[in-house]
């Protein structure tokens, strides 16, 4: 259990010396939930967010402040001991195989299709992004190496790889580790440790990577490094923007060395910010779009990319880990709102991105060729466009029913569908697709395979 005001006063019944603080520094929380008793399966933070007055902010600081200390001392009962115990000695013998028997040599990207390292084993950089330095690609991303959905392992650290040429990788190890010994701490390998983004800050010198953690905690962890291939650790966990709980987003340096940082907050919307001078914060809101939407229409999947003077933001709908479509939109600076141009994907019939999400847009260094990197989360169950669009008015008929209705049998095939907690995610593949543009609007065309020199 995360010890702060991210646990609901339902959590809070499983530990009396926790509960015990929360009516010490904020007795209104047991007042709400025994008056509202849905309340009692909010978090602490978002009820404060939701009455405010209620929930003074320096009561609220207090107490998170309390219980975070208090999960520091909290002795490990006999399960969590165990449980450390085992990830600690996964970590000592885990060792990167080779197969030399299965090794493949690519001239070409083959989108969907499991993808190789030299080593011969499946890469492992999900929900990632390819970064560019001294003649080599380096591609990072979540390593999903033991995420199985039978166990709760999320994401065992981040991994990188190295290639000259876009097509063949060599495994470089992880480059953040995951946390084996704090079990509320953001790293440890049950925490939903999500679409892992660097940026080299000149003013500093550093590598700044910042991860999203999402469930309960909805939160940034920001970790530095002296050199692009780590090793990076922890500068801020628990890192709310300007109080905002936080979803999926990017970031991007622009011309001027300014950057910013994209991301779908709650309440739902998508809000720019600038980063600080070091990037390992943020220092004002510069704009918010897609606001008042509610799933599956809300834009979460965010994309950021420059193509001449105009600034681009690709994002998904949200459906879950479901695919679906997506929606570009343009804007003439990094400070001024989006507007929308509609889907990428061009004669889509699956209406669900070629059953993918973008977690970055990639330029060829010196070439005008654009790389759209998604992941196909679960290629066992793959969309067809009658079922993404049953799955649309489903979710859509929970918030809207007088304009999106579904039927009985509908609603039945999209709770049997399996979600990603229960996917096999290691098995997880890459849809990398060329971008190229129309009239000022991005677009993304299906190839089974295509090389990213006849592009240039």
């Amino acid at each position: 259990m995360k010890y702060g005001i991210n646990l609901t006063w339902n959590d809070l019944q499983k530990d009396p010396g926790a509960l015990a603080l929360v009516r010490q520094y904020l007795p209104a929380m047991e007042m709400l939930a025994n008056q509202a008793p849905g309340a009692a399966r909010i978090a602490i933070r978002t009820a404060q967010s939701y009455a405010p007055q209620m929930f003074p902010a320096e009561q609220v600081n207090a107490l998170d402040k309390a219980l975070k200390e208090y999960g520091k001392t909290r002795p490990m009962d006999e399960a969590d001991a165990a449980k450390v115990e085992k990830y600690r000695a996964m970590q000592t013998a885990r060792k990167t195989e080779t197969h030399p028997e299965r090794a493949v040599r690519y001239d070409a990207f083959h989108p969907g299709q499991v993808w190789l390292d030299t080593n011969g084993n499946p890469i492992q950089a999900h929900a990632g992004a390819v970064y560019y330095e001294d003649g080599a690609y380096y591609w990072y991303g979540e390593n999903k190496e033991y995420t199985d959905g039978k166990n709760p392992i999320w994401t065992w650290g981040i991994r990188m790889y190295r290639s000259t040429d876009l097509y063949n990788w060599e495994d470089l190890g992880l480059i953040a580790e995951p946390d084996l010994t704090n079990l509320d701490g953001n790293l440890f390998p049950e925490k939903y440790v999500d679409r892992p983004h660097i940026l080299h800050c000149a003013a500093t010198g550093k590598y700044v990577m910042w991860v999203k953690i999402s469930s309960a905690e909805s939160c940034f962890t920001i970790l530095q490094a002296d050199k692009l291939t780590g090793p990076y650790t922890v500068v801020t966990e628990d890192y709310y923007p300007l109080g905002n709980s936080v979803g999926d987003f990017d970031m991007i340096v622009a011309e001027d060395g300014k950057a910013y940082l994209y991301v779908d907050t709650t309440p739902k919307r998508v809000a720019g910010f600038a980063l600080a001078e070091d990037y390992c914060s943020v220092t004002k809101e510069v704009t918010s779009q897609y606001e008042n939407l509610t799933p599956p229409f809300c834009r979460e999947g965010v994309t950021l990319f420059a193509h001449g003077d105009e600034k681009y933001l690709i994002t998904s709908g949200t459906t879950g880990y479901t695919p679906n479509q997506s929606d570009a939109a343009v804007s003439d600076s990094w400070e001024a709102p989006f507007v929308s141009v509609g889907d990428p994907h061009v004669n889509d019939d699956t209406m669900s991105s070629f059953n993918s999400q973008i977690s970055q847009v990639f330029r060829v260094p010196g070439k005008d060729v654009y790389i759209a990197i998604a992941d196909r989360w679960m290629p066992d169950n793959m969309l067809d466009g009658k079922e993404a669009d049953a799955i649309r008015r489903v979710v859509a008929s929970h918030y809207d029913a007088a304009h999106y209705q579904a039927t009985p049998e509908e609603e039945q095939a999209l709770a049997a569908r399996p979600d990603i907690e229960r996917c096999n995610t290691n098995r997880s593949t890459y849809v990398w697709l060329p971008l190229t543009f129309r009239d000022g609007k991005p677009e993304i065309v299906w190839h089974d395979t295509w090389k990213w020199e006849d592009f240039a």
